[in-house]
Order: structure tokens, then sequence, then C-alpha cells
């Protein structure tokens, strides 16, 4: 069973092996000294669907890679993986880059293109194995559970001192995660902290793309300006740059459509009271488990929160969605956004489903798992 496994793995990882072609014009260049490999790979495993491309072997260890366009310039996570068949027979091998400020490490796997010609050197420290991990998000299996071993190749980054991607990653590969495992810092010097890096690398693609990603951990959206208006207009094109904008102009222009009233409507009904968004969808399993809980919910909290669901459903699907809707007695407003999917999955960050947005009156917005107790006593603990 488990040899079947890993087979998976290496069938999911080959079916998107791209060959080096000609008609790029963004490279990348790894120098990885002492690697104990000769394959290279670079995945593009996000919006590329588990894109790999093959990595020239130009030197003892080093590797060149010549990168589409249209990868480089919109992709939001890339790795470097090792794409050998006796490996894949292991588990899935991953190059990790580790660099020392003081007493702390700091971690990075995720990688990504600044200019058009970029780098990485980095010597060789250990090999690292993990028994036991779901490698199924890695794959891009996100509804799936795939249990194998994760090979972790570190490498000891050597930084140059210049406003490339691995040098701004060294920095902090969390950029403003706020609550990541080793960060003691208040939130008020957390965010200074993600400020300054904003002044010194005001070019940087990777703290735009970050940013855009986690909006919601922000206080306000003041905070989110504080630091998007201290990055140049290099990025201020992108869609991360356009989903920063949205956010912080509030979404009241954002309508969708109520199938009851037959009208596009405002997210938020009340802006005078607190609003739970739910985001949910016909196919998805966890939404529909969570559908009751909702209910009661409701019932004890109608009149103190407004509840709007957010159908993320396709057109074809809305049907489906409203015999679900039926089903499980839901008689609170809901709005879909199959007319406008993309546009509401990039101002809320949305990553998954489901999902449900605490918005607070003075437009503070914060991401609820109602499913936990203390997320339920702070709910009802909120004034009216």
């Amino acid at each position: 069973m488990q040899k079947l496994l890993f087979t998976i793995i290496f069938l999911v990882l080959s079916q998107h092996l791209y060959p080096q072609v000609n008609s790029q014009n963004y490279t990348l260049s790894v120098t990885l000294h002492n690697a104990p490999f000769k394959n290279l790979a670079l995945r593009d495993y996000r919006d590329s669907h588990s894109l790999i491309i093959k990595g020239e072997h130009v030197g003892e260890f080093k590797w060149h890679f010549k990168i589409p366009d249209s990868i480089a310039v919109n992709s939001e996570f890339m790795e470097l993986i090792i794409p050998d068949k006796d490996t894949a027979a292991n588990g899935y091998r991953q190059v990790r880059f580790i660099r020392a400020h003081g007493n702390t490490n700091t971690s990075i796997t995720n990688i990504g293109i600044q200019d058009e010609n970029n780098y990485i050197e980095a010597k060789y420290r250990e090999s690292k194995s993990i028994e036991n991990e779901n490698v199924a998000y890695i794959l891009g299996l996100a509804d799936s559970v795939v249990y194998g071993t994760l090979i972790l190749d570190d490498f000891e980054l050597l930084v140059k001192n210049d406003s490339s991607d691995i040098t701004v990653r060294s920095q902090d590969s969390y950029y403003t995660w706020f609550d990541k495992g080793d960060n003691n810092l208040s939130y008020k010097d957390n965010l200074q902290f993600y400020i300054n890096l904003a002044v010194k690398y005001p070019d940087s693609r990777y703290l735009m793309t970050y940013l855009s990603q986690n909006l919601l951990k922000f206080e306000t959206r003041v905070d989110v300006k504080k630091i998007y208006e201290k990055l140049s207009d290099r990025f201020k094109k992108s869609k991360w740059a356009r989903r920063i904008e949205q956010y912080i102009s509030n979404f009241k222009d954002v309508k969708l459509i109520n199938l009851n009233s037959k009208k596009a409507e405002e997210l938020v009904q009340d802006s005078s009271k607190h609003s739970l968004l739910i985001f949910s969808a016909s196919w998805c399993g966890p939404c529909i488990e969570e559908m009751p809980l909702l209910n009661k919910l409701h019932q004890q909290l109608k009149g103190r929160i407004n509840f709007t669901t957010i159908s993320m459903d396709y057109e074809t699907k809305v049907k489906a969605f409203q015999n679900l809707l039926s089903k499980n007695e839901i008689t609170w407003r809901t709005l879909y956004a199959y007319k406008d999917l993309d546009r509401v999955t990039d101002l809320f960050s949305i990553d998954g489903i489901p999902l449900t947005i605490l918005v607070y009156p003075d437009g503070r917005m914060e991401r609820m798992d109602v499913r936990d107790l203390e997320n339920q006593k702070k709910l009802f603990s909120l004034k009216l």
C-alpha cells in the first residue's frame, strides 16, 4: 500500500514535467554546493496545477532554469524539488534553505521570481526525513490525504546584499502572518517590522504577494495601507495589488445577486451591526456539515448578528445549492457570486471553504471558525 502511494506521488509530479525550451525571458540560476543529487526541478504548485520545469545541469553543483513569462509573472508559490524516480519511491523530496539570524534560523521553502535574471546560492548542510507526512497539500491535492515520507535537503543560504527574492525572504519567510509559531512580538511590533521591511525593499514582489494573501490577519484596513503605501509602483498593476486596493477601499462596491429579491446587494446589509459572512458551496462537504451548527447559532444570535451566506458555486450549481439551503432550513439572506467568483476570491483571500468572516461595525474583519468553542463564545459576547 505504501509503495502504491509513493507511485501516485511520482505520477502526479511527472505528469506536468516540462523540459527546457528556448522561448522564455526569465531565468533562475541555482548553485547548491555539495548537493547530494544531480537532478533539480522548479515547481509552481498553485496557479499552474503542479507545473514542473526541469533544470539544466550546467555545472557540478549548478542548475539553470528558463521560465515561461506566464509562470514568472503570475506565480505565487514555487519550490525546488528533486524529481528522481528513485526518490519518488521513498517519498517527496524538497529543497529547504536555512538563514541564521543570531540564535534563530529562518527556514525557506517557497521561492519566487523578482527580476528577469534571478539566482540562489547555498551550501549543503544535511538531509532530514519526516515519516508519515501528509504530502497531499504539497502535491496540490487539497481535498485528499496522501501519506508518505517528506525528505528535506537543507542548505545554508549564502545571501548577497541586494533586493533579490531570496534575500528578502531570508529576512522573514512568513511576511504578514503575525501568528507564526516562533514569533513572540506583539501585533504592534510585528506591524512595525513589516512596515520597515517594505521601506527597505519597496520593489519586492514577495512582500506584495504575501501582503495580498494575509489581509484578514490585520486588525484594520488602515494597517494594511501603512505597508502598501511604502511599496513602489513596480508591481502596483499586478493582481496582488488589485486585491490589496480593493480591500483597502472597502468592499461596498462589491454587490452580489440575491435571487430572492432579484437585485444586486452589498455584502454587509447594516454596517451598524456585526455581520457574519459565510462562504459556502454545494460541492463542499465540510460546508454542508456545518449548516446545522450555523442554523443553531443563527437562532440564538438572531437580531444581534446579521448572517449572510455567499454561494461560491458556478451558475450551473446554483439550483443544487438552493436545494441544500431548503433541506437545512437556512432562512437568512443568501448571495450568489457566480458572476464574480474571481473578484470575491481575491478580495477575501479565499484559499479554501468553508470560510466564515466576522465583519465588525468599524469595518474590521476576522476569520471565524464557528466550530471552535472559543469563537462561539466570542460571537455571544459581542455587544450590540
